[in-house]
């Protein structure tokens, strides 16, 4: 035994560096990418630990955690009591008020945004400055995207909570990612608690996707939509829920497509896809809304989050409501027959106008 002593010494003794070094880079990278950090895969890291959980509900998969909240991307994230990240809301929807649900994701909750600028908000905020004609003067526009969520568990949303605030009108954003299969949490310990797991894991990640051991962006969002693709067979299935909910409860539907911003017209790479999501609204005689049209003359990257996330920042998230506010300003119908999703017009009283706003 005595002659193992030395060797069992020296590993014992790599062992203890070996955890110093790993444990000073994780409060290093901590420190680094704390409270003011713009690491993507931290922060989306911070953002799962912060302020999400394991939902009840199967095809939701997770779900904010009510009155919690976190620094992510740069912005101040603050969740309400009912787990959507803006104001807080009574189911009953007031008296004289035109209520509109955005459902969405990450791109409608605004990550890296303002939460008084995300997309949803400052079209509450237009929608109140200047109602369109016939409608009543009060408006609100409820933020209800969440971070990683696809068309499926927007739907699954609507169906269980969205649909009890009595919405007038709901607004689904469309991403190009939609089409994936509803997440899972099966993390290991080391990628829910540490942060040098996830750097490098991201390291790793985009190493991969360089040297071609992953498929690039492009090929990997059009890949989703091949025919038969579970994820997109899912995403097909949802629309069509959504459509015959909005339809039998008389809620005016419209789509929103919500641009990938890497590259913007005339020259945008998913236009395929968005044709896949407008064949579906043609169906049903559902309004589409592009988004991308809203940013035309802008140079790409000034409209993300940091030069390494293209999710919508503050400006790009005004061009988009503007285009939004512009276009429901001349076709949404709050106190006349308008047409709902699946074709058939609708007789819909209102309130009578407020005298002030």
């Amino acid at each position: 035994m005595g002659k193992w002593k030395p060797l069992v010494g020296r590993v014992v003794l790599l062992v203890v560096v070996l955890t110093i070094c790993l444990l000073t880079l994780e409060a290093m990278l901590r420190m680094i990418y704390g409270r003011n950090g713009m690491h993507f895969g931290i922060e989306m890291w911070k953002y799962a630990k912060a302020l999400k959980r394991s939902s009840a509900i199967h095809d939701l998969g997770h779900e904010h955690i009510p009155n919690s909240e976190a620094f992510l991307m740069g912005v101040p994230v603050k969740i309400n009591s009912a787990g959507l990240r803006d104001r807080e809301f009574s189911l009953d929807k007031p008296k004289d008020t035109y209520r509109i649900l955005a459902l969405g994701d990450s791109t409608t909750f605004g990550w890296g945004a303002h939460q008084d600028k995300t997309y949803p908000k400052l079209l509450e905020q237009k929608l109140n400055e200047k109602p369109p004609a016939g409608c009543p003067h009060h408006f609100e526009v409820i933020n209800t995207g969440v971070g990683n969520y696809n068309t499926v568990q927007e739907v699954t949303y609507f169906k269980e909570r969205g649909r009890l605030y009595k919405p007038d009108m709901v607004l689904i954003g469309f991403f190009i990612n939609d089409a994936e299969e509803t997440p899972r949490e099966q993390r290991s310990w080391l990628a829910r608690e540490s942060s040098l797991y996830v750097f490098l894991g991201s390291a790793y990640d985009g190493l991969l996707r360089l040297t071609g051991g992953r498929p690039n962006y492009h090929d990997y969002y059009n890949g989703l939509y091949e025919k038969d693709k579970p994820g997109w067979v899912r995403c097909q299935q949802a629309f069509h829920q959504l459509i015959d909910v909005c339809h039998k409860e008389h809620i005016d539907l419209r789509f929103l497509l919500i641009p990938e911003l890497h590259t913007l017209k005339p020259n945008y790479e998913f236009e395929t896809v968005n044709d896949k999501i407008r064949a579906i609204a043609k169906g049903a005689n559902v309004p589409v809304i592009d988004l991308l049209d809203g940013c035309s003359g802008q140079n790409a990257p000034s409209l993300w989050v940091s030069p390494a996330d293209d999710h919508p920042n503050d400006l790009a998230c005004e061009l988009f409501a503007k285009q939004l506010y512009a276009t429901l300003q001349s076709t949404i119908h709050c106190g006349q027959d308008k047409v709902t999703a699946g074709g058939e017009k609708d007789s819909v009283r209102t309130a009578p106008q407020s005298s002030s706003q």
